[in-house]
This record gives C-alpha cells, structure tokens and sequence, in this order.
C-alpha cells in the first residue's frame, strides 16, 4: 500500500489537485478534496482507501452534500427522483440520501498498482455530482444551508 499511496500522491502533486490526509482507524486511508461548483460553494469528496498489505485495495469514493433537504418530509419525493436519477444519470456511481437529509454520491472500486483508476474516478464523479445538482434543485427545491 505504500507504493500506491506514494504513486498517488505523485499523481495529484503531477494533475495539481489539492488534497488532505488523514491515516484513519486500522490504518485505512483518507483524502479530502474539494472542487469547486460556484463561486460560493465547494463539493466536498472523500476517499478512504483500504489499508492491507495484498496487491490490490478496496476504495470507497463519496462525493458529499449534493443536495441537503430542508424538510426531512420531503424524503418520499427525494427517493423517487434519486432512483430516477441512479437509472439514467448516475453510471457507475450512487446517489443516495442519508438519515440527516443529505443526499450523497458514492462509488466503491477495487484498485490495483496503478493509482490513474482512481482518480479518473474522483474526477469523473465530480463532474457527474456537479450535473446532478441542477436535477435536485429543480425537483427537490433549494439545499438546506450546511451546518
């Protein structure tokens, strides 16, 4: 995993994407990445990348406060357009909404070696994360302010 970790790290300094570190619980992994959507607002993407000492890792990918409900009873009508979206627009990734009312979208993959897998999906699914907002807003109103 050093190898992968040092390899990726190279590949951000190389593509200039700003990132934060953090060895998290067990050794696992974590960075933080922000990319921009407006002038006033910031996705928010973390990636925890499994630590273990085989030739490939498991990694998670989740692009945070897509959407954040204002009315928490709006969750029946926010399910239904976020299976509308994970049929037609979401590809390899899901979107999801969590118990607080944020709507989330996350990708699981398993890496090998080569660090370039995973960050063409980083930034593969923050271009996708950004095209969904529009979606959320029109259906779903504008997002609740982030605490």
């Amino acid at each position: 995993m050093s190898q992968f970790k040092q390899d990726f790290e190279a590949l951000l300094t190389e593509k200039k994407l700003p990132s934060s570190y953090k060895e998290i619980e067990n050794g696992h992994h974590l960075y933080r990445f922000q990319f921009r959507v407006t002038k006033e607002t910031a996705l928010i993407v973390e990636v925890i990348i499994q630590n273990t000492d085989k030739s490939y890792s498991d990694a998670q990918i989740i692009y945070r406060h897509i959407h954040m409900l204002r009315d928490y009873n709006a969750r029946g009508k926010a399910l239904e357009v976020i299976n509308d979206l994970n049929e037609m627009k979401t590809g390899y990734y899901g979107l999801f909404l969590a118990g607080d009312g944020e709507v989330f979208l996350r990708s699981l993959l398993r890496i090998g070696t080569d660090p370039r897998p995973l960050y063409d999906t980083i930034v593969l699914g923050s271009a996708i994360a950004k095209g969904l907002q529009p979606q959320l807003v029109a259906e779903l109103g504008e997002s609740a302010k982030r605490n």
